[in-house]
């Protein structure tokens, strides 16, 4: 299979959505930790609150690519690249959860608007996000965790199929191929919905990661962070997420354990990459969501 025509597609998919945001940079680990900026598209009711997006492990601001210029209607949308992953700089010793948190802390001082501002993260995301929004001198506005892990050690009865190595000697057409089924067995729950674009942010990202997030799964950081703060608190899983199900209620428990008033949703037919899979419903959602805040 001749894969550079889908790549070259995908690639130009990627750049016109970037294209729409302004590139601004961090301090981080001794380099710098890009940040892109969708500006607010709507200005009817005025400037909205703004928007931070935290990706996955393995990840970068890709995982954001179907939802930043849906969310951009009702504030300025920033997305970043955490350490070691993406573009971003990597820590160059021993790192903790804790020193993310700290350099999305600084980047939210040095870019982004004093004042409150909503915190989404997704996956590993999720806990720099809730480290973040306990952290002193930020204000939350709200605090949305998409497929968290680090809430415990939970049962884990997963039936996911192990995730297909990359190795050097592999073709380009075999290094598509095996991202695409990883997708599949990780990240999708429906593998007819899997895309050339998500397919090429897979490689991209998986070929840029540098950070093992893997190490922080089983830890209770998000439920550290949950109950350390008391900003409105939205949780979504997808009905099929692959690394949670069919735990998922072991998950609902342990959150509402921490933080009894957090809303905890489960989306049907949803995998883990939630808001690329389900884009509109997880797009409406957050807009609900945002919407309700600000107006009560």
């Amino acid at each position: 299979m001749d894969v550079s025509g889908l790549r070259e597609a995908a690639q130009q998919s990627i750049a016109d959505i970037a294209a729409g945001s302004e590139l601004q940079h961090s301090a981080c680990a001794g380099g710098q930790m890009p940040w892109r900026r969708w500006p607010q598209s709507n200005m009817d009711s005025g400037r909205g609150t703004p928007i931070v997006l935290l990706h996955g492990g393995s990840g970068s601001w890709t995982h954001w690519l179907r939802n930043v210029g849906v969310l951009s209607a009702v504030g300025d949308v920033y997305a970043a690249d955490l350490p070691g992953l993406g573009d971003a700089a990597m820590f160059a010793g021993d790192y903790t959860a804790q020193d993310v948190a700290d350099c999305v802390v600084q980047g939210l001082h040095e870019l982004v608007d004093d004042g409150p501002v909503h915190l989404v993260g997704f996956s590993w995301g999720c806990t720099p996000a809730a480290l973040a929004a306990a952290a002193p001198g930020i204000e939350p506005a709200s605090l949305t965790l998409v497929g968290p892990a680090s809430v415990g050690d939970l049962p884990r009865r997963t039936q996911m199929q192990p995730l297909i190595r990359r190795t050097p000697d592999m073709s380009d057409a075999e290094v598509w191929a095996a991202n695409q089924e990883n997708l599949a067995r990780l990240m999708f729950h429906d593998r007819t919905l899997i895309d050339p674009v998500a397919v090429y942010a897979q490689v991209m990202n998986q070929q840029r990661a540098r950070f093992n997030s893997r190490q922080f799964a089983l830890s209770d950081l998000v439920l550290q962070g949950l109950r350390e703060t008391d900003c409105p608190a939205l949780v979504l899983y997808g009905e099929f997420d692959a690394p949670a199900w069919p735990e998922i209620e072991a998950r609902r428990t342990a959150i509402g354990e921490a933080r009894p008033d957090a809303t905890f949703e489960v989306v049907p037919a949803g995998g883990h990459w939630l808001q690329y899979e389900c884009d509109d419903v997880f797009n409406a959602c957050c807009l609900s969501w945002f919407d309700q805040l600000a107006h009560g």
